[in-house]
């Protein structure tokens, strides 16, 4: 693909060529009329240095009178810099820079093991417009993947078992109304237990990130210093682990979003969510 660095080159080296052109026509025009009118020519020339004595040297006479070599270098060079130019404004940011050397993703885990080698998906080329961006995108999806995880499994178990409370126990509860039937009034009823809890996780977070999640990084995106005991000791191992996270993660939200549509749209609000 012609790169637009090589376009903006070309072009100056043809403005050079345009700048040589005009120069190199008038120096062989004039030495074919010297060769043909010698005596016209020093007659001129004769009257010339008469007019010239005591007059002083133009800087502009003395540029016409360069060789076109000197036009052509000068063209030549007009056309390098401006190559130069754009090749600069093409030229990647430290942030992209760290990205492409640490391959698909800044390196991220998450297109290994998929059967058929690496699946490297990126579409709208997010990763690669936007890699400042990558930390926040992998904490944001383990984020979702999880919560999502865990939903997954409170539409389901709920039909089946309850929690050993009164808040719980009556059948009419269902994922439609449980949120305004377990809120009680300002502070009070289970779904408020939930919103601490969460706020909990979330202010913990904060407090070792920043409240900009300024020192969010590729390294520890998603790691909430939980169950790292239970990990294999092995690098394949933690990958392989990181890698069942993200699919799994991302099932659940594909699985969870499924079953709610289906649910609300069919007035199917339990397990296995049809009529």
């Amino acid at each position: 693909m012609v790169k637009s660095s090589d376009i903006v080159a070309s072009a100056g080296v043809a403005a050079g060529c345009l700048f040589v052109a005009p120069s190199a026509m008038s120096f062989a025009v004039g030495r074919q009329a010297a060769a043909s009118s010698s005596a016209l020519a020093q007659q001129q020339q004769q009257q010339q240095q008469q007019q010239q004595q005591g007059a002083a040297y133009s800087p502009q006479q003395h540029l016409h009178e360069q060789s076109p070599l000197a036009a052509a270098a000068v063209g030549v060079a007009l056309g390098l810099v401006a190559a130069g130019g754009a090749r600069a404004t093409r030229r990647r940011t430290p942030a992209v820079q760290n990205a492409a050397e640490g391959g698909f993703a800044g390196g991220l885990v998450g297109s290994e093991y998929h059967g058929w080698g690496s699946y490297k998906w990126d579409p709208l080329g997010i990763s690669t417009n936007y890699p400042q961006h990558l930390p926040w995108y992998r904490e944001a999806e383990l984020k979702h993947g999880r919560v999502a995880m865990l939903a997954m499994l409170g539409l389901v178990v709920p039909d089946f078992v309850r929690i050993p409370l009164s808040d719980f126990e009556s059948p009419d509860l269902d994922f439609v109304n449980s949120h305004n039937k377990l809120i009680y009034g300002i502070g009070q009823g289970p779904m408020w237990w939930l919103l601490v809890f969460c706020g909990v996780i979330e202010s913990l977070r904060f407090k070792e990130l920043g409240l900009a999640f300024e020192k969010l990084t590729l390294e520890n995106a998603g790691d909430l210093n939980f169950g790292k005991g239970f990990l294999p000791k092995s690098e394949e191992g933690r990958v392989q682990m990181k890698i069942k996270e993200l699919k799994n993660g991302r099932l659940a939200m594909l699985a969870v979003s499924g079953c709610l549509t289906q649910g609300v749209v069919f007035n199917a609000h339990h397990f296995p969510f049809t009529s």
